[in-house]
C-alpha cells in the first residue's frame, strides 16, 4: 500500500524495504536480502546518489549478505568498493568505515587467507583503540577476529596471548558468562591444546563449562558440546 501511494522512489519506501531485507538477513534469508537489496541499490543510487551513505549501508549490507551465503569473493569485492567509498565520504577512522574493514577480513578468512585478515584486523584495531577505546564493542570483535586469524594460522601462541588479553577486556564489559566471552574462553582452550597444554586446556574448558551451567543450564546443546569436548 505504501509502495503504491508513496511510489517506489519515495525515501520512506526505500526506509521500509531496507529494513524488510535487514529482517531477512537477522532470519538468515541471505539470499533473499540480497535480492531485495539490489533492487534497492538501484533506486537509492538514482535517487540519492551512489555516494550517499545510506546507499552505502545498502552497498555494506549487500556484502555481509554474500559474506553470509559464503560468497567470500564477491564479498571481498563488494568490500573494498564500501570501504573506498566510505573513505572518501566517511574519513577512515568512522565507525561504518571500520566495520566495513573488518567484515573485509572476514571476507578473507572465508577464503583461507588467514595472514590478510590478520594484516586488516591489526590495522583496523589501531584505529578503533584509538578513536573508540580498547573496551569499545568494535575492539572486542576485532581481537577476537584478530585471534582466530592467528590460530588459522597455527599461530598458537600469538593466538593464545590475544584470547587471554580479549578474555580479560569481555569479562570487563561483557560479563563473565556472556556467549561472547565463553566463545573466546572455548578458543582459549583449543589454543592451549594445540601447544601440547593440556591442564590448561582442560582448565579452560572445565570454567566454559561451569559458567555455561549457570547461565544456559546443564541440558543446553551448548554446554553438552562442551562437555563432549572434554571428553575428547
Amino acid at each position: 500500500e505504501c509502495l503504491r501511494v508513496r511510489g517506489e522512489n519515495d525515501q520512506s519506501v526505500l526506509e521500509f524495504r531496507i529494513d524488510i531485507a535487514c529482517a531477512k538477513l537477522e532470519q538468515g534469508k541471505n539470499s533473499e536480502a540480497e535480492s531485495e537489496l539490489r533492487t534497492v541499490l538501484k533506486l537509492e543510487e538514482k535517487v540519492l546518489g551512489p555516494e550517499d551513505p545510506v546507499t552505502l549501508t545498502c552497498r555494506h549490507d549487500i556484502a555481509k549478505a554474500l559474506l553470509d551465503q559464503g560468497k567470500y569473493s564477491e564479498a571481498e569485492m563488494e568490500y573494498r568498493e564500501v570501504i573506498k567509498l566510505r573513505d572518501k565520504v566517511l574519513g577512515p577512522e568512522h565507525p561504518d568505515t571500520l566495520t566495513s574493514r573488518m567484515n573485509l577480513a572476514l571476507s578473507h578468512t572465508g577464503q583461507g587467507e588467514n595472514l590478510e585478515a590478520e594484516k586488516e584486523l591489526r590495522e583496523v584495531l589501531k584505529i578503533v583503540e584509538k578513536v573508540l577505546g580498547p573496551e569499545h564493542p568494535y575492539a572486542l570483535f576485532c581481537r577476537m577476529d584478530l585471534a582466530v586469524a592467528l590460530d588459522n594460522q597455527q599461530k598458537y601462541t600469538e593466538a593464545e596471548t590475544e584470547y587471554q588479553e580479549v578474555i580479560k577486556l569481555e569479562e570487563k564489559v561483557l560479563g563473565p558468562a556472556h556467549p561472547d566471552t565463553l566463545t573466546s574462553r572455548m578458543n582459549l582452550s583449543n589454543a592451549l591444546a594445540h601447544q601440547g597444554k593440556n591442564a590448561g586446556a582442560e582448565t579452560a574448558l572445565r570454567e566454559v563449562i561451569k559458567l555455561q551451567g549457570k547461565a544456559l543450564g546443564p541440558e543446553d546443546w551448548r554446554t553438552i558440546r562442551s562437555r563432549s569436548n572434554l571428553v575428547k
